[in-house]
């Protein structure tokens, strides 16, 4: 796909539909701007919800995720460890 677009005035460019569609671009998204062996590449990025944890739900995955000994002596003999 190639456009040929013109920068406005103020120093703006539209994106033609087709490529906001092709890359589900939405008004508002953000894209990375930058020049590279003097060509400008926009790409688009992908931001990723981030979720926050309360200290009792960090105790509870640290509690969560301790195995006891028998699970490790286990673990060792699969692995060959022992």
């Amino acid at each position: 796909m190639k456009f040929v677009l013109q920068v406005s005035p103020r120093g703006q460019i539209t994106l033609p539909a087709p490529l906001r569609k092709a890359l589900s671009l939405k008004p508002g998204d953000p894209l990375l701007v930058r020049l590279e062996e003097g060509r400008l590449v926009l790409e688009p990025v992908y931001l990723l919800p981030v979720e926050a944890y309360t200290e009792e739900r960090i105790r509870e995955f640290l509690q969560a995720s301790q195995a006891d000994d028998e699970e490790v002596a286990a673990f060792r003999k699969a692995w060959g460890l022992e």
